[in-house]
């Protein structure tokens, strides 16, 4: 009987004697990638820790390191071809296309800031602020867009309030929520524009954990195909937010060009993205 149970155990290694998963969220996490990861985690029969549960304003810098030395499992970014090349994407779009969209907070005397913008010439007289490494800010700056950049995430609201820029782009299922919690600060959704490219958000995991990689594809894989991904999708906060806040239908769209997308990126017409303007 012990030899049939050490058979079995070795057969499913994954599930007797992997180590938990170190995932880059926290355990009070509730955005919709965390959600996904931690469902197709335990789908995948794996079990999982947070590395960051003490100290949740880790920089994307550190994350990207961290995934690359094998400290942190998996990720979520927003794609481009470099990360592609630095570690392995599990190409399925999580917010099924909505980071692409982007609308700006601002600051709330300057609601009216994009009200004669009609196009990508009248958007360039405005300064955006991003993160120093993510790749939103490769998009902005390769479509001659100016750009101010800081290393830290939080830092970027006291700096839009403190006019060290004019607008701060965010994918449609994020602002409002940032602005809640960032309720201290006199801040408000542009309600004019929205600025499109195309931005899938992947998992990412170390570029040599082919076993991991293969587990979260299969289970999201599955997710797809039984309902469960699309029921966690529209029953997300902020993707419940957009459809009832942005008003999308009613925006001018300025879209750019997005040269930082690899050719695995899912064809367009794929069932995995969401057209919100329907």
């Amino acid at each position: 009987m012990r030899h049939f149970a050490f058979l079995f155990c070795f057969a499913f290694t994954s599930a007797c004697f992997a180590a938990p998963v170190k995932v880059q969220s926290y355990s009070g996490d509730t955005s919709l990638p965390h959600k996904l990861l931690i469902s197709a985690i335990e789908r995948a029969g794996l079990e999982y820790i947070h590395p960051y549960e003490t100290n949740k304003d880790i920089s994307n810098a550190r994350i990207l390191n961290d995934v690359k030395n094998n400290q942190l499992d998996v990720m979520w970014s927003m794609t481009s071809t470099q990360l592609e090349q630095d570690y392995q994407a599990v190409y399925i779009p999580l917010f099924r296309g909505l980071l692409g969209m982007r609308v700006a907070i601002v600051k709330a005397q300057n609601r009216e800031l994009f009200s004669s913008v009609t196009s990508l010439q009248d958007l360039k007289r405005f300064t955006a602020g991003q993160g120093k490494t993510w790749p939103d800010t490769k998009i902005l700056k390769a479509n001659q867009l100016p750009v101010v950049t800081t290393l830290k995430y939080p830092n970027l609201f006291p700096m839009l309030e403190g006019e060290r820029f004019d607008y701060f782009p965010r994918g449609v299922n994020e602002p409002w929520d940032e602005i809640a919690n960032h309720s201290e600060l006199n801040l408000t959704v542009e309600p004019h524009l929205v600025i499109k490219y195309t931005a899938p958000l992947y998992f990412f995991v170390n570029k040599n954990n082919h076993t991991l990689h293969k587990q979260l594809n299969d289970a999201l894989n599955e997710m797809i195909a039984d309902g469960t991904f699309n029921a966690m999708f529209l029953a997300d906060s902020q993707v419940q937010t957009v459809l009832s806040k942005a008003n999308l239908s009613s925006r001018r769209l300025i879209e750019l060009d997005n040269p930082t997308l690899s050719s695995n990126t899912p064809n367009k017409n794929s069932p995995l993205w969401f057209n919100p303007f329907q």
